[in-house]
């Protein structure tokens, strides 16, 4: 048997700047527009001002999270491993 190797660990990132986590609140804020708007629709036709208030608010705060998100994905870290192996999948 040969000597063993001992593998160098790499650094941890927190989920939280990672491009996983981006990815993950804009789809999230997406779901969530797509339910506002068909909710500001719905209140539009009934005429029901509170809620044509409420899902007005919920999808202008879901669009700017979208938007916010995608800018801030642009700068988010990605693992050394998994650089690698988009590396390798490109070749």
């Amino acid at each position: 048997m040969g000597r063993l190797r001992i593998k160098k660990k790499t650094a941890v990132l927190p989920f939280r700047q990672t491009v996983a986590f981006r990815f993950i609140m804009v789809a999230a804020a997406g779901i969530l527009f797509l339910i506002a708007v068909f909710q500001l629709i719905r209140g539009f036709q009934t005429g029901n001002t509170v809620l044509l208030a409420v899902a007005g608010a919920v999808t202008i705060g879901a669009a700017v999270m979208a938007f916010l998100n995608l800018g801030r994905m642009r700068h988010a870290k990605i693992p050394k491993s998994a650089q690698q192996r988009m590396k390798r999948a490109r070749r």
